[in-house]
């Protein structure tokens, strides 16, 4: 074998002229081979993440010019002069197979997304040691081996999310010790696989959701490891309950995402072994009973359950989401201290009456929609909520709108009130507007907008409704409104806008001012979107014509005498005097019919005389045709006759 080599050999130093001329030659086919990634990709220098240091970024996606790009091994990394550290990704090429990387030292970042990866090569990123960020996310993965991830110790950010993965072997992360972040979501996980992140005593991101986990049970005598976890996500999967054995004692979670699952049953003590519990998510699932919640929870999601009580909360709850459960009752007030809570939604409840006695001196959003409640509480006021933002009463069987007491908000939501009718005088003269950053000793009115939309049976809002406040905004869109006062508001201290648009506008001349004053305020102050649905309900000659159609006209388009009719770009003026008299356009119409009927009559008498000559015409040429043929066949006769005495 060898000799047949070196025979080999000394002919190609015959051929060639020297073995100099033979390797140079391999040496540059075999580089020809390689891709150069920043030829067929997009390669630039950009800060990374936290925006202090450069990168070298190299993106290559299916929109770059890339052939034969179906081994990984065959690239060829871009020159890095500088030394920068390489982020490299390479999106929706279609690999199914990864191969093994080409060394490099300065690679920190790879990402193979959005293919079709089903195997790899072993050991495929030995060469690149330095990795710290890898991404298979949104490929067909189905099972990991030890050997992908060997020679990375460094790695801290793994995602295999979307993939087809259904378990794992306690030896598959067994390299991977400095991992933080890990990502499992969206694969077939039945289980949380505790003996494969075994080895991961640095995990503090995990995520789970979207599987079919079933069951959560992390404290276990024979598996010590998530001790440093901070952030689990258990969103989506198939959980049932869980118990006071389902978490570790001391444990380090800061965030707990339970949501959409299909939990029924919460043991009392179930959350009171995670100490250091800052946010809980358990929305979307069906929850009935109360259970006591750890004394560090600052922010609380229960929104869409079966809850008929208030659960346990701690004195430093800052955000609450109770939102449709079957509450009718609010909190005990003996028994919670809501000092510092920021954010209260209840909305979506069977909530009648809002009576309380001691203030929430931080709240600054409060929810009450689509509750029973029938009027506004006469709590609504500054006195039980000093720094209320933004408050919604959406959906509640409102009568009648008035505001008893001052409140201070920036934002005030009153939608889809079916039964409120008419907006009285001094409805909202109580509501006064907050600044976002309120100057000690500035006497100036503060603006808040209001929404008071979708209200089917609102037809009225009486002229003093506002009196002694100002607005920002006004969404009066979507209700059955057919007259606007021009005194309702102060209308150039409007500054963010007038949604005027689906009612049905009577345009007469007690709506002209929105056409002089309002369209061009709109147009001045950018808000012209809010136009264009802005129509006329009546009279009919004016049916569904925009109120835009008459901006900037000379004259009071709406305006004119009680008999003035318009149709069109027309206006149409009976006679005032006795007895029948015709308008100009009523004389050119008539002298157009008499016109057409005339053209219509000389038409089908030209047409009756034309069709009778031409029925003349017809009979003499068959007539004619008819002797010619007669002549023809009386000489075929005599021919035949002397043919035939001549015989």
């Amino acid at each position: 074998m060898r000799a047949l080599i070196y025979l080999t050999f000394l002919f190609l130093i015959f051929k060639n002229g020297s073995a100099q001329d033979v390797y140079e030659e391999a040496f540059n086919e075999e580089v020809l081979k390689f891709i150069k990634l920043c030829d067929v990709c997009t390669c630039s220098e950009i800060h990374d993440m936290d925006g202090t240091d450069l990168v070298l970024y190299v993106q290559c996606s299916e929109f770059d010019r890339i052939d034969n790009f179906a081994d990984l091994d065959k690239i060829a990394w871009p020159l890095n002069p500088n030394g920068l550290k390489i982020s490299a990704t390479f999106d929706g090429l279609g690999l199914s197979t990864l191969g093994k990387l080409p060394p490099n030292s300065q690679v920190e970042t790879l990402k193979f997304t959005n293919n079709a990866i089903k195997t790899y090569w072993p050991d495929p990123f030995s060469d690149v040691p330095n990795l710290k960020i890898l991404s298979f996310s949104h490929n067909e993965l189905t099972e990991i081996t030890p050997d992908l991830f060997t020679k990375i110790e460094g790695l801290e950010d793994l995602d295999l999310s979307h993939n087809k993965l259904t378990d794992f072997n306690p030896l598959d992360f067994k390299h991977l010790r400095h991992i933080k972040k890990l990502s499992l979501n969206s694969n077939n996980l039945k289980k949380i696989p505790l003996d494969a992140l075994q080895p991961m005593t640095a995990l503090e991101d995990l995520d789970l959701s979207k599987n079919g986990i079933f069951d959560l049970l992390l404290q276990r005598s024979d598996v010590e490891n998530l001790a440093r976890l901070k952030r689990l996500n258990l969103n989506d999967n198939r959980i049932r309950s869980i118990t006071k054995d389902s978490f570790p004692a001391n444990n380090s979670l800061e965030l707990l995402d339970l949501s959409n699952n299909i939990i029924e049953i919460v043991e009392e003590e179930s959350f009171l072994t995670c100490t250091n519990l800052r946010e809980l998510n358990l929305a979307q699932n069906n929850i009935t009973l109360v259970f006591a919640l750890p004394p560090s929870l600052q922010i609380a999601m229960l929104k869409v359950n079966t809850l008929y009580h208030w659960p346990k909360f701690p004195s430093g709850i800052k955000y609450i989401d109770l939102s449709y459960n079957r509450l009718s009752d609010l909190y005990d007030e003996k028994t919670v201290n809501f000092d510092s809570l920021e954010v209260l939604n209840i909305g979506g409840n069977q909530i009648k009456e809002l009576n309380i006695e001691k203030k929430l001196p931080n709240l600054y959003i409060l929810d009450l929609s689509y509750n029973l409640i029938t009027e506004i509480p006469k709590t609504i006021s500054t006195q039980f909520f000093p720094k209320l933002e933004e408050l919604h009463f959406d959906g509640n069987p409102i009568e009648t709108v008035y505001f008893k007491n001052i409140v201070a908000v920036k934002s005030l939501y009153m939608t889809e009130m079916r039964l409120l009718r008419v907006v009285d005088e001094k409805a909202f003269s109580n509501v006064v507007g907050r600044q976002a950053d309120e100057i000690e000793g500035d006497d100036s009115v503060n603006c808040f907008s209001l929404y008071l939309s979708n209200c089917p049976s609102l037809s009225e809002i009486k002229a003093g409704a506002f009196d002694g406040t100002s607005l920002c905004m006004l969404d009066i869109s979507k209700n059955n409104l057919t007259y606007l006062p021009k005194s309702l508001v102060d209308w150039t201290a409007v500054s963010e806008g007038v949604n005027l648009q689906f009612n049905p506008w009577i345009c007469n001349c007690d709506m002209q001012w929105i056409v002089d004053e309002l369209l061009p305020q709109m147009y001045a102050t950018k808000h012209s979107r809010l136009l264009a649905e802005l129509r006329c309900g009546s009279p009919r000659a004016f049916e569904g014509l925009r109120l835009v159609h008459w901006y900037n006209w000379t004259e009071r388009a709406m305006c004119g005498d009680n008999s003035r009719t318009m149709h069109g770009n027309y206006m149409l003026e009976p006679s005032r005097e006795l007895g029948l008299s015709y308008s100009p356009l009523t004389l050119i119409l008539g002298a157009a019919i008499i016109v057409s009927l005339l053209i219509a009559i000389a038409l089908a008498v030209y047409l009756v005389k034309t069709r009778k000559r031409y029925r003349v015409r017809r009979a003499a040429m068959k007539r004619k045709r008819q002797s010619a043929t007669d002549i023809t066949n009386g000489n075929k006769e005599q021919f035949t006759t002397l043919n035939t005495s001549k015989v």
